[in-house]
């Protein structure tokens, strides 16, 4: 689903925020990046990543369960109102 999505990534030195694929984090155990501004080598641990990722997932399935239910909801007709 975020497969060709990009996360910045802070390099600590500097503070610039560098772009990755999330798929670059997924495919691999620990995935490093090289800082555009200073060069610096940033490591990302995707283990930490992939959790967090997870949670969003499942956020975003409940997100879409809830706007279903929502459009599934039929306002009634003016005719079907009892006085």
């Amino acid at each position: 689903m975020f497969d060709d999505e990009t996360v910045d990534i802070v390099c600590p030195n500097c503070g610039r925020k560098n772009p990755i694929l999330v798929r670059d984090v997924e495919d691999h155990s620990e995935t490093r990046v090289n800082c555009h501004q200073c060069g610096a080598v940033v490591k990302v641990d995707a283990e930490d990543f992939r959790r967090r990722l997870a949670q969003v997932r499942q956020e975003l399935e409940a997100l879409q369960l809830e706007a279903r239910r929502a459009g599934n909801s039929r306002r009634p007709r003016k005719d079907n109102f009892q006085i």
